[in-house]
């Protein structure tokens, strides 16, 4: 037991290190792919996952010691994130991470996931279900555990947000989305193929991005 704290101190400690390198822990974007077939799926009690892809850029390349220690951080995520691919690169003297991986689906609001999915009956719209980004029980333990060791780190919640939603579903609610370049106070529409919308801001500090949709 003392030894898998210990680790857990150093991973955590690691994180620190190179998440206040790489300006807070805040992605430039996050995309999420979700299909409203595995909606479904998971409200008929399947095991489902949807896909994301998040970017992390700073405005310096990192020194060698930072940079030897990226790798070993961004795996130690894989505690709370499973994280199929990891690149980095230096683009116009600008360090950019790049993660791929999956995010598990959850019919409910709360879960131990350190971020997952969220699909639960709406409670504000009949026959609508909400769908949003959450984090999770794992994901305030980590939080705590830094505060503990007595670091202050951004280590964001919630991040700007860009969901594909594919499938077909009678109608879409998706609130302070920008679609095309355009801004909607609440983008509403017929899904008859597949739906790219950007979610960021305030407004999602509390709540996370998501949207609302019948699935019939």
């Amino acid at each position: 037991m003392s030894a898998a704290i210990h680790a857990g101190a150093r991973r955590i400690l690691l994180s620190v290190v190179v998440a206040l390198a790489l300006a807070g822990c805040r992605a430039d974007e996050v995309e999420v792919n979700i299909n409203t077939t595995e909606l479904r799926s998971a409200l008929a009690g399947n095991d489902v996952t949807v896909a994301f892809h998040a970017v992390f850029t700073h405005e310096r390349p990192l020194n060698t010691r930072e940079s030897a220690q990226v790798d070993d951080v961004w795996s130690a995520l894989g505690d709370f994130v499973e994280i199929s691919d990891f690149s980095r690169e230096t683009i116009d003297g600008r360090l950019r991470v790049t993660i791929d991986g999956e995010i598990p689906v959850r019919t409910s609001r709360t879960a131990r996931d350190a971020y997952y999915l969220s699909v639960t009956e709406s409670q504000a719209f009949s026959g609508l279900h909400r769908v949003n980004l959450r984090t999770g029980e794992r994901f305030e333990a980590l939080r705590q555990a830094l505060a503990s060791v007595n670091f202050e780190l951004d280590l964001a919640a919630v991040h700007p947000t860009r969901t594909t939603l594919t499938g077909r579903a009678p109608r879409v609610l998706a609130p302070a989305a920008g679609t095309d370049g355009e801004a909607h106070l609440v983008y509403h529409d017929t899904l008859t193929d597949n739906l790219t919308f950007r979610q960021a801001g305030a407004a999602f500090e509390s709540t996370g991005p998501g949207f609302f949709i019948r699935l019939e």
